[in-house]
């Protein structure tokens, strides 16, 4: 086997790897990679006696010597080749596979940088290899639901009480519809509002997302949809990313003043009923919040664990810093 950085004419191979790994997603490809870092990353790759890719891992902002998450991406990390398909393998030999592969990537890079802090995929769920090599993890959650198995109607019955009277309120007693968006300028226009409302900076470019969604659109990656009511209001705007695996809850924008219509919450559950004959997987994206967490479990998903994975932090000393940025807020 061979370890090796790739070169810009292995994207295409790399991208095709992707594609098959049950880690990978579209923030994994190379020219996701390129718009949300500038540029500035790498990718180490493992190829068998085949010259075929088994593991890799994406290495973003590569240059500054450390590896971190970029804005609107919510997992990198290690993705390996689909073990499944090799015949009647063995879990015990999966692992051992994937111990082998992680060994021999993260021996090739370990000097590359001083600082690794990544968002690993939920697939990615046997971090010991790492462990063993000095990094640390923080468990989060995000909440999945695994279509293979899920009965709209009967999984309806389950949702929390407020859920239900909320969509069978905006279902029977509204004027609102959800209807399609072709232009991100009208994303754009309503998160910008909800900043402004909230009084807090936008994390990220509204020229990055444009350039993303050029990408995504030309790639038939991406759906925009939105809740309006009778007078032409945008009570909710939602952009999902999806391959033919996976729908990802994305960004999204809600006005404040019309929240008690119910409009976001129906919102997701329609997109819900949408791609439940399109994909395998509905991924609502996570969150440690704790009233977000809760609106995610109140649909009848599935909480599914992932890892932040960090390497060269002293993480007493962050949550310290942490601890003394929140004192100085109060103060």
């Amino acid at each position: 086997m061979i370890v090796r950085y790739l070169l810009e004419d292995d994207y295409e191979t790399w991208n095709h790897f992707v594609e098959q790994s049950p880690q990978g997603f579209i923030w994994d490809y190379s020219w996701w990679l390129e718009i949300v870092t500038d540029g500035d990353y790498k990718i180490c790759a493992l190829f068998d006696d085949d010259n075929l890719i088994v593991a890799g891992i994406s290495l973003p902002f590569f240059s500054t010597g450390t590896i971190r998450q970029p804005l609107l991406t919510q997992s990198l990390g290690m993705l390996y080749e689909d073990m499944s398909k090799h015949n009647n393998m063995r879990l015990q030999k999966q692992l051992t596979n994937q111990k082998e592969y992680s060994n021999q990537i993260i021996d090739f890079v370990l000097n590359d940088f001083k600082r690794f802090s990544i968002c690993f995929n939920y697939n990615y769920d046997y971090w010991l290899p790492l462990y063993w090599k000095g990094f640390k993890q923080t468990t989060r959650y995000t909440y999945v639901i695994d279509y293979s198995n899920y009965v709209l109607e009967e999984e309806f019955k389950r949702f929390s009480k407020g859920h239900k009277w909320v969509l069978n309120k905006v279902e029977k007693k509204s004027d609102l519809k959800v209807i399609k968006v072709d232009d991100v300028e009208e994303y754009l226009r309503e998160s910008d509002k909800t900043y402004q409302r909230q009084g807090v900076n936008k994390p990220y470019s509204n020229d990055i997302v444009r350039r993303l969604y050029k990408e995504i659109m030309n790639r038939q990656m991406g759906t925009l949809l939105k809740i309006i009511d009778g007078k032409n209001q945008t009570h909710a705007i939602a952009f999902y990313l999806h391959n033919d695996r996976e729908a990802y809850y994305w960004l999204g924008a809600s006005d404040e003043k019309l929240r008690d219509s119910g409009g976001h919450t129906y919102l997701t559950w329609y997109a819900i009923r949408y791609f439940a004959d399109k994909v395998r997987f509905f991924n609502f994206g996570g969150s440690m919040i704790e009233h977000v967490e809760r609106n995610f479990r109140n649909f009848s998903a599935i909480p599914r664990q992932f890892f932040t994975i960090q390497y060269g932090f002293d993480t007493a000393w962050e949550e310290c810093k942490k601890a003394i940025k929140k004192l100085l807020r109060k103060a």
